[in-house]
């Protein structure tokens, strides 16, 4: 959070920057994980039919890794709504987090909590499309 305050100001471009570099350090040992827990006979059929190095990246890594990845995306969302509190709660010159500010200072206090309950349902429908867009690009990891 200084790095960002110090880079890009108090501003909503270190809000969406803050979260932008959270989400992407979250994110990368995550997929660097899913690519290295392919296994590596898909890779050696691959270049036993003369597949190139990029040929076996785009048809036989990122496809094997992809519902791996997209999970991670999906954790990464839910996780990422906890960064988005802690971002609105700075600087906040509009939105919901001054809505909370304000809420705290002068009252009345249910608006702390309806704030809240908005942000938690926001995460939740989100979460669900995720987990519907999940269902549908990848209908064969579908545990039954």
């Amino acid at each position: 959070m200084p790095l960002t305050l110090s880079l890009f100001g108090t501003g909503e471009m270190q809000k969406v920057m803050f979260l932008a570099i959270a989400f992407f350090v979250y994110l990368l040992p995550l997929v660097v994980q899913s690519i290295d827990d392919v296994d590596s006979v898909y890779l050696h059929t691959a270049s036993t039919l003369g597949a190139t190095t990029s040929q076996s990246i785009r048809r036989v890594l990122v496809p094997i890794a992809a519902p791996s990845i997209y999970q991670a995306m999906r954790n990464g969302f839910s996780v990422g709504w906890g960064y988005i509190l802690l971002a609105e709660m700075v600087a906040a010159e509009s939105g919901l987090g001054n809505i909370i500010i304000t809420s705290q200072r002068r009252g009345p206090r249910e608006h702390i909590y309806l704030v809240l309950v908005v942000i938690t349902l926001l995460a939740f429908v989100t979460d669900r499309v995720w987990a519907w867009g999940g269902r549908h690009l990848f209908p064969y990891r579908e545990e039954r």
